[in-house]
């Protein structure tokens, strides 16, 4: 069957599931809304709880991003925070192969768990990767705060490489990160995105007026520009990890160090969940059949008033089945939906934990024989280029957030020539 004939399937398919599944939500009565007019100014609209008013039923949404709640893989966290405190999970502790491979880089002092967006600049602001924001620049909150908007109103780029200390407000991700303050039409508020995109390396989508662009704004790899300090999406070669490794050797960017053991430059990956989803060279059925971020992650829901809304509680789709997978896969069952969902993180959990033990040993492999000096300076090269190359596939995946469901035969993919690379520095290190 041709590739467009799934895309109209998908779609019939998904109209008719979404029109007849919806969520109850305790959102409040008609009686305590009032018709958006539009904010006076940005000021006004940085502030998510002055859409409350307008917007109650989402509003309530987004504030229960506030609460934890545990999956087996993913949205609660991974599997060995059930006997960990649930709302701060140190990964270094659970992972300790995190500080080997990370050695060298502030993710080595502190990893925690990913929270809810309620949470998302208070999370950054107390981070231990870099206690002294006085020297930090103000990037590091591009994709923490509302401010964003106002920020670029009045400074433009300049404001990225302001102090950290000097930028920063209490405004967290909200209301004006996604919809623009005189309408509330979907928008996406950074134009790092529209500077991405303009590369015009999409493989497998078009991006021109997607929903989910609000989401890739910041569910992406980047790194920072080495002047500016503006956020770039490393997107110039392509989105795939094979192209978005030629982007960072092309020039050496800000996310990249050399690490202490090894001696090599290696780059830290971040998120790039969007990537995963739609932009692999093995390429996931969901998106191919036309599949968006918000169609699992902010079904449609009936508040109790009868109206219908999207919700805006974004969490795992595991925590609502019924509401996201049952359109299209009622013959499973909710419980057959969570045990194929949990088979597919499963998989890819425990390679992505095998592999980032074995490379932990690769790089302590690598660090004794640089310390005594026991090889020589071409093969010490090529030991450190399989060490970049792996770390980077390797990161690629462990750093995405669904543990590899929003593509998993490209997480595999990944995974496998992570450890092919890594197998072959053995191979290296075996003939020293």
């Amino acid at each position: 069957m041709r590739r467009e004939s799934w895309f109209v399937i998908a779609l019939v398919v998904m109209s008719m599931g979404l029109a007849t599944v919806a969520a109850v939500s305790g959102s409040p009565n008609n009686a305590e809304k009032k018709a958006f007019e539009g904010f006076d100014s940005l000021d006004e609209a940085t502030v998510t709880e002055n859409w409350k008013r307008y917007f109650p039923a989402q509003y309530g949404g987004w504030a229960r991003t506030a609460e934890m709640v545990e999956t087996t893989y993913g949205g609660g966290g991974k599997a060995e925070a059930e006997d960990m405190e649930i709302e701060k999970s140190n990964y270094l502790d659970m992972y300790p192969f995190l500080i080997v491979n990370y050695d060298g880089f502030p993710f080595s002092k502190g990893y925690y768990r990913s929270r809810g967006h309620y949470h998302a600049l208070n999370d950054v602001i107390d981070t231990e990767r870099l206690p002294d924001w006085d020297t930090r620049p103000a990037s590091c909150i591009g994709c923490k705060t509302t401010d964003v908007t106002k920020l670029t109103a009045i400074h433009g780029d300049n404001w990225y490489s302001m102090p950290f200390s000097e930028v920063v407000g209490t405004n967290t991700i909200g209301c004006l990160d996604c919809h623009a303050a005189d309408d509330a039409t979907v928008r996406h508020a950074r134009d790092w995105l529209d500077e991405g995109m303009a590369h015009g390396t999409f493989a497998n989508i078009d991006p021109e007026g997607r929903t989910d662009l609000v989401c890739a704004q910041c569910h992406t790899n980047y790194h920072f520009h080495a002047e500016t300090r503006k956020v770039v999406l490393p997107w110039s070669t392509g989105l795939t990890v094979e192209a978005q490794l030629e982007h960072y050797d092309a020039d050496r960017r800000s996310d990249e160090w050399v690490h202490p053991q090894t001696g090599a430059l290696v780059a830290k990956i971040q998120h790039p969940e969007y990537e995963l989803f739609h932009e692999g060279q093995e390429v996931n059925v969901h998106s191919m059949l036309g599949m968006q971020c918000t169609d699992c992650h902010m079904p449609k829901a009936t508040g109790a008033d009868g109206e219908k809304y999207t919700e805006h509680h974004w969490t795992s789709p595991l925590t609502h089945v019924e509401s996201t997978c049952m359109g299209c896969h009622s013959n499973w069952g909710v419980e057959g939906v969570v045990e194929r969902s949990e088979g597919v993180q499963g998989r890819v959990y425990m390679k992505q934990n095998r592999i980032g033990a074995e490379l932990a040993d690769f790089i302590e492999a690598v660090g004794a024989v640089r310390e005594n000096g026991g090889v020589d300076e071409i093969t010490m090269t090529r030991l450190q280029q399989i060490h970049r190359e792996a770390q980077f596939y390797w990161d690629f995946i462990w750093v995405e957030n669904s543990n590899g469901f929003h593509n998993w035969a490209e997480a595999h993919r990944v995974l496998d020539k992570a450890e092919a690379l890594i197998q072959e520095g053995m191979e290296v290190l075996d003939g020293v």
